[in-house]
């Protein structure tokens, strides 16, 4: 649950109460609590203050005494106890007593896409802390380091559950975690055999196809766009044989279709492949967009830059403005870094993700903790955004 984005007007809407009112309750609540410094859990006299009943009624409910409200109101108020992730002091205890409070997170940190990971692994921290959750790390960066991982399992009896960002994760490995009863959470995943209690994935890369197709091309009028990217040889595949790096390759049919669409030729020189997102790889592929530029003749030269990572669309903007040259530059994730150079970008939501993904294990431990079983699988995607800044060429 998360505590800072507690959805008001849903509970406001549930109850027929003024959302502002609802809000000032919230507040009156957690404010003294936070100010504790230690771990904020819903209570009883939270749910009183955001349903604006009284105390005895919601201890009524909690304690299943069926008669002492309307059938109306028990419907409402079990909702609201999802809403909150309420656990009941009796089941907290006991699972506090038998939980480690752990949960493990399995991302290729040191890998392609550094940046986006951290971003992820401090949504899911933020969360843990709230709960009082301890966060176990596993750098998990190649192929290699993924079968070891899930070979040897260095997280089992150390943590309660498991977010894997990022990772392909096979039907065998899903069935004996499942079988130890572990709760998983896939993130970022394309899995043939989805997660035990969640899948949490990009709906598709349309955000980014509208950046090319409908702000640099209809909306700039630019037509000749290169595309840095990842390439083929990069150290960490999504997906086993036949399913490729499904991230990378829905990255680059976006841009092919955005062409596609607005009648533009495919010019495989304007495909330029990088080993990672790395500021190093973005100045070698700015080398070489110089390169080819002095080699075509004006109506031919590259005209705007897509950069598949925010990272390698600093590193080509620095290098353009280094040698004194304008060029337009986009980037994809919405990192701190393209806020502060002001690059147009495709914002992945990392964070909000990462949070998104520890409610989910928290909720999954709490329905096992009463039901002695895991909950149904919860699939949930989310959609991407445009953030359009100064360097794809508008005006401040």
């Amino acid at each position: 649950m998360l505590l800072e984005d507690l959805p008001i007007e849903d509970i406001a809407r549930l109850f027929d109460r003024d959302p502002a009112e609802v809000q000032r309750a919230y507040q009156e609540w957690l404010i003294p609590r936070k100010r504790r410094n230690r771990p904020v859990t819903p209570d009883i006299k939270l749910l009183a203050l955001l349903s604006g009943l009284s105390i005895a009624s919601i201890s009524n409910f909690l304690r299943n005494k069926r008669g002492s409200l309307a059938q109306e109101t028990w419907k409402r108020l079990a909702q609201l106890v999802t809403l909150v992730s309420y656990v009941p002091s009796g089941a907290a205890r006991s699972l506090r007593g038998r939980r480690r409070n752990a949960v493990g997170v399995a991302l290729p940190l040191c890998s392609v896409s550094p940046g986006f990971y951290l971003e992820t692994l401090s949504g899911i921290k933020q969360e843990a802390d709230i709960l009082g959750f301890r966060m176990f790390v596993f750098d998990v960066a190649t192929v290699e380091q993924r079968d070891d991982f899930f070979g040897k399992m260095p997280f089992l009896d150390i943590v309660d559950g498991l977010i894997v960002v990022g990772l392909y994760v096979s039907e065998t490995q899903i069935h004996i975690l499942g079988r130890r009863s572990l709760p998983i959470v896939a993130v970022h995943n394309r899995l043939p055999q989805p997660a035990t209690v969640a899948n949490i994935l990009t709906l598709n890369e349309q955000s980014l196809q509208d950046l090319i197709d409908r702000h640099l091309i209809k909306f700039h009028g630019y037509r000749r766009l290169a595309l840095v990217t990842l390439g083929t040889s990069n150290p960490l595949k999504m997906g086993e044989t036949g399913q490729g790096d499904w991230n990378r390759v829905a990255r680059v049919e976006a841009y092919n279709e955005a062409l596609r669409i607005n009648g533009v030729p495919l010019d495989e020189r304007l495909v330029f492949e990088v080993a990672d997102h790395s500021f190093e790889e973005g100045y070698k592929a700015f080398d070489r967009i110089c390169r080819l530029n002095d080699s075509l003749p004006p109506d031919q030269r590259i005209q705007a830059v897509v950069c598949t990572s925010d990272t390698l669309a600093a590193a080509v903007l620095t290098m353009a403005r280094r040698k004194g040259t304008e060029i337009p530059v986009t980037g994809f994730d919405n990192l701190a870094l393209a806020s502060l150079l002001d690059i147009t970008t495709v914002d992945q939501k990392a964070k909000e993700v990462g949070r998104l993904a520890f409610r989910h294990l928290y909720s999954a431990l709490v329905y096992q903790e009463r039901e002695v079983s895991l909950p149904p699988l919860t699939e949930e995607g989310f959609d991407m955004q445009m953030v359009i800044r100064r360097s794809c060429g508008c005006s401040p």
